[in-house]
């Protein structure tokens, strides 16, 4: 009798040890995905805070230095806390959206590690400025700064009969010294019909002007002047939209990008500008303009001279 309660005691005992490891399982199985719930929410906060995060700076160095340049699209794909995305760099030319180059962003705490290649973009052809073009095949502007003394300077107005009719053109103009923003009405009048649509501003650290004038004295004559995205502008709707009142809510604008900004240049001269103080707008000065005009606009432009350079940009059919 006493081996058969035994063995009823033996069966009760296995029943509850299985019993409790099938509660202990699920205990654990619920904590793990809880723990995990918990951390792929976690995850996905800080992950989404990065992007934005590394949106922002490449917002600011867009604008910074694309004249009327901006993000129009951008896609970004969750890592562990971080991830990679696309952005489209685009511009606005009269009224067209036109997309200029695709890039490549990376965020988080460890960025995800990314391998490419790529063959650039551009040509040289010898006895010619050399041409350095975005992804798309649009031709970047290039800028002569009024202050330096260039042993030659870009003249694409000469060849503006070889643009075919009926084209929306895009030039980089330098003038020939620069000029303050009261002078903008007689510059905007010396210039018409074509468009002012960017404003370039006297901004560049100590550094770069001795760059800049190392590059003239040492290098070949048409491998120097200033690529757009080495240039500080603001781009405008309308010309009469920069006037000394609203100039300090533009410059403000530029120095919050500058502080954004990824690139070490950027906050270079961010933190001269702290350093020296802000530009005034009475002490502003302007270098040169970006217009946007038909092929008969620009001809009216050939031996302006307030004109000391010009460079092609985007140059695109009308929309209507």
């Amino acid at each position: 009798m006493k081996d058969i309660d035994s063995l009823f005691d033996d069966k009760k005992l296995k029943k509850s040890v299985k019993k409790a490891k099938i509660k202990s399982t699920l205990r654990i199985v619920l904590i793990a995905l809880i723990v995990f719930i918990c951390g792929s929410i976690l995850n996905i906060i800080i992950s989404l805070k990065l992007s934005e995060k590394k949106y922002e700076m490449d917002e600011a160095y867009i604008k910074l230095t694309v004249p009327n340049g901006y993000i129009s699209e951008s896609n970004d794909i969750i890592g562990f806390l971080g991830g990679s995305g696309s952005y489209k760099i685009a511009k606005k030319i009269a009224g067209t959206s036109v997309i200029l180059e695709d890039r490549l962003s990376l965020f988080g705490v460890i960025a995800p590690i990314n391998y490419s290649r790529s063959s650039g973009n551009g040509y040289h052809t010898a006895g010619d400025w050399p041409v350095n073009l975005w992804e798309n095949g649009y031709k970047k502007l290039r800028f002569f700064h009024p202050n330096l003394q260039y042993k030659e300077y870009q003249n694409d107005l000469a060849n503006i009969d070889k643009i075919p009719d009926g084209k929306i053109i895009e030039m980089a103009i330098s003038f020939d010294k620069p000029y303050k923003i009261n002078d903008l009405y007689t510059i905007e009048s010396e210039l018409k019909p074509a468009n002012i649509t960017w404003v370039w501003l006297n901004e560049f650290t100590e550094e770069k002007i001795k760059e800049y004038q190392y590059e003239i004295e040492n290098y070949d004559a048409k491998a120097t002047g200033i690529y757009a995205e080495d240039t500080i502008g603001i781009s405008l709707y309308n010309s009469h939209d920069l006037t000394t009142s609203s100039y300090v809510e533009y410059y403000d604008e530029i120095l919050e990008n500058l502080e954004k900004s990824y690139s070490t240049e950027h906050n270079k001269l961010y933190e001269e500008i702290k350093s020296k103080g802000k530009t005034s707008s009475s002490d502003a000065e302007i270098l040169g303009v970006v217009l946007q005009g038909t092929k008969e606009d620009f001809k009216n432009l050939i031996e302006n001279p307030i004109i000391k350079a010009s460079s092609f940009g985007v140059i695109i059919d009308p929309i209507y």
